[in-house]
């Protein structure tokens, strides 16, 4: 949403659109601020804290998912998910019982929940 935009599938802008709105909310799990944090030391993306914070504050849909216990627990039962990251990301979906606005055909094919992006 934030580096690449046109890059978002028809589906997937349509659902940002609404959060930008004001008309629904997305939740940016703690995982996905944290692997953003890190791409961004490692070179691999431009953007990092300061529009995070710029997005949260201009953003009316948008919301900070902090790291909770019930999220653990899905953390726990999701052991074939490898990547510690993509794991707490399907965990926070799945607390939620959300949407998951991402391109990682991989996680949609767990079926753990619904991928929003085409």
């Amino acid at each position: 949403m934030l580096a690449a935009p046109r890059k978002l599938g028809v589906h997937a802008r349509r659902a940002i659109e609404r959060v930008e709105s004001g008309r629904d909310e997305a939740w940016v799990p703690a995982a996905v601020v944290a692997e953003i944090v890190l791409l961004h030391e490692l070179g691999r993306i431009r953007i990092a804290l300061p529009q995070l914070h710029d997005a949260f504050d201009g953003v009316p849909g948008l919301r900070f998912l902090p790291l909770d216990l019930r999220q653990l627990d899905h953390f726990a039962s999701l052991t074939a998910i490898r990547d510690p990251f993509d794991r707490l990301i399907m965990s926070a979906a799945r607390s939620l019982s959300a949407d998951l606005i991402s391109r990682d055909h991989a996680l949609g094919e767990t079926g753990l929940a619904r991928l929003v992006w085409a």
